[in-house]
């Protein structure tokens, strides 16, 4: 018998959630495979066999678990699997058999997701089919509760409380803004999108226009070292912010400045839905060297992110802003602009470098031809 213990996947948390089984119990494994997806406050990740043999599942799916819990046993054979159970009396699982897939109906889903109801919480049920009924069971309980002032916050949001409270401790940040017309990168963007089918955006413009400027801009993208010195990255990895409603995630895009607009395009696409669905894989999520922050909801005009801890600086775009300009003759123009705004660890770099990276990328937004 042989225990599959549960590794630390994030160093930030004490325990995770068993999200599913994906071999039913007392499966044959035939090596190492993929059995469970367990979440962190950050991702989700598969546990894999470290050998052959029959499972034995200890902790069912949707329940929560904590690093070096021991998940499962692997059997020599389904006879010693049997011995163990009849002498050990293990309890059954509380949830939905180990393995079962769950299966909502589209308006559960759309009513969980209204009353903020998790799928752990619908594991929880122990059922393998959930129908509305069974939300709003779930709702009327959670209405039924004691009131109180307090509601406690998601493992994914103490995660990010943990990281801002970092920078904020760590990070002696300065900002600086620049004001950048659009208007022919708007135009790009629409022609790459009519040309490709991608969805390409500003915030893709963006990401090509900032990994673009890394030989230029070296310390931007580095790191500071515990003993003063800097670590400059070889290649350009842009982290984007990404809040689908279910959270904020930092995913990557590697090797941006050698990667054409459509295909950032596609791999935002590809995280967006990841967001909304919670299913980041840890490696998705790590190796950034700079960030950008998007925050283009109709109406915001600054942002001022923090610097994530292990990076430089940040560059945040708003959204865009109709203004009415005259041209050289006196005749009224519209156009389009947007703000950036960098905010950088001021140990490493002076304004001096933050304003002539703003520079630089205002002038690839301006001039878009390179970014297609």
């Amino acid at each position: 018998m042989i225990g599959i213990e549960l590794p630390t996947l994030n160093t930030n948390d004490s325990s995770y959630t068993l999200v599913e089984w994906l071999v039913p119990d007392g499966s044959s494994i035939e090596g190492e495979e993929p059995l469970a997806v367990v979440e962190t406050s950050k991702a989700s990740e598969e546990i894999e066999s470290t050998g052959p043999g029959v499972l034995h599942v200890l902790v069912g799916g949707g329940q929560d678990c904590r690093p070096g819990q021991t998940i499962a046993y692997l059997f020599e054979s389904a006879e010693e699997r049997d011995s163990y159970r009849a002498s050990a009396a293990t309890p059954a699982a509380t949830t939905a058999p180990p393995g079962a897939e769950l299966s909502i109906t589209n308006a559960a889903r759309e009513l969980a997701d209204r009353h903020g109801v998790s799928e752990a919480e619908l594991r929880g049920l122990g059922r393998t089919v959930i129908r509305t009924a069974d939300v709003e069971a779930l709702v009327r309980r959670a209405a039924s509760a004691p009131a109180s002032a307090e509601r406690q916050l998601s493992k994914r949001q103490r995660t990010v409380g943990a990281v801002v409270t970092e920078s904020m401790r760590t990070v002696p940040a300065a900002a600086a803004y620049a004001k950048v017309d659009v208007g022919q990168a708007e135009e790009l963007a629409r022609r790459l999108s009519e040309r490709t089918g991608s969805f390409v955006s500003l915030p893709v413009l963006l990401i090509k226009a900032v990994a673009r400027r890394h030989a230029g801009h070296p310390l931007m993208f580095a790191a500071l070292t515990d003993d003063g010195a800097v670590r400059e990255s070889e290649r350009a990895h842009v982290g984007v912010t990404m809040d689908a409603g279910r959270g904020l995630y930092t995913p990557v895009v590697r090797d941006a400045a050698e990667l054409s607009g459509d295909r950032i395009a596609d791999l935002l696409t590809g995280f967006r839905s990841k967001a909304f669905r919670g299913t980041f894989q840890a490696a998705e999520l790590a190796g950034a060297n700079i960030m950008v922050a998007p925050h283009t909801t109709e109406g915001m005009v600054l942002a001022t992110p923090i610097v994530f801890p292990g990076q430089t600086c940040v560059i945040s775009v708003g959204a865009v802003d109709d203004q009415v300009l005259l041209d050289a003759q006196g005749t009224p123009r519209t156009h389009r602009f947007v703000h950036l705004g960098l905010v950088y660890d001021h140990r490493v770099v002076n304004g001096r470098d933050a304003m002539a990276l703003l520079k630089d990328v205002k002038a690839e937004l301006e001039a878009p031809d390179a970014l297609g």
